[in-house]
């Protein structure tokens, strides 16, 4: 397994069975906020550290998306995923900051900011993006070519959250959008084109291939699994799959932060937990 800068690096499409992503965020599952004072040290502690030796045991490397906000709170969590070899990505400022609603400027502007905090950390070049919910837009490459950027892994071809995500209406986009690796088109970020990003698509078929969805139906989970592995077979387009350290924190329901819709808030947050 490897990280998404080898893929850049390497072939077209070089011999890759698995690519392994995690979003690391401020995010408490149990709450359904954004905890600053408290989530770090403990995704840090009972998430990361765990993580961190199950890789190593199994000789995976990853790339970890971090967000400029969590970097700044937990910086040994970003010191000691580099340490260990794994690749560090950029995952935005904040993760509830979308890109799909940023103008070009601002997306600029947030990028400069996360990449410089991300890299005086583990003084390496972070080349690997990831949007915040998975929300980017059309102005989204360019802000990527400008910042410095190589690699986009934001768009899950023929994924279907409905109503259960934020930014749900433009992510029907998905359902149209190119299954192996491309170059993104400067028109639309979920089309081939001519640009200098490279699209390394989540792995998807209606349902995806992240922790999330594996705790809610192991069983279709295994299902989606054995399917995008055959095509994975057929085509060699690489397996991506996303988790969260914060996944691995033991947690008990407790009063919630409103955020959204009844869907995208309440609904989504019931069947999470």
């Amino acid at each position: 397994m490897n990280d998404l800068a080898f893929f850049y690096d390497a072939n077209e499409y070089p011999i890759v069975d698995f690519l392994m992503t995690v979003d690391v965020e401020c995010f408490d599952f149990a709450t359904n906020s954004f905890e600053y004072d408290k989530i770090p040290k403990r995704v840090h502690e009972e998430g990361m550290l765990p993580l961190l030796d199950l890789f190593e045991k199994y000789g995976v490397s990853a790339t970890f998306f971090f967000t400029g906000k969590f970097a700044q709170l937990s910086p040994e969590s970003v010191e000691m995923a580099s340490s260990r070899g794994h690749e560090i990505g950029c995952h935005g400022y904040s993760h509830f900051e979308f890109f799909d609603v940023m103008s070009l400027e601002h997306q600029v502007k947030n990028l400069k900011k996360s990449k410089k905090i991300l890299e005086d950390i583990c003084v390496c070049d972070v080349v690997s993006f990831r949007a915040p919910a998975l929300r980017i837009n059309k102005d989204t490459v360019r802000a990527l070519e400008k910042t410095g950027f190589k690699i986009d892994s934001s768009v899950a071809p023929q994924r279907f959250d409905g109503p259960l995500t934020s930014g749900a209406l433009k992510k029907v986009s998905w359902l149209f959008a190119e299954r192996k690796p491309y170059h993104i088109s400067y028109s639309s970020p979920f089309r081939s084109g001519v640009s200098t990003i490279l699209e390394v698509p989540l792995s998807s078929m209606l349902w995806s291939l992240t922790g999330t969805h594996m705790r809610i139906s192991p069983a279709l989970t295994r299902l989606t699994h054995a399917l995008l592995s055959k095509e994975s077979r057929i085509s060699g387009k690489p397996l991506v799959f996303l988790i969260h350290p914060n996944e691995l924190i033991s947690f008990e329901r407790k009063n919630t932060e409103k955020r959204g819709s009844w869907f995208s808030d309440e609904l989504r947050h019931r069947i999470k937990m």
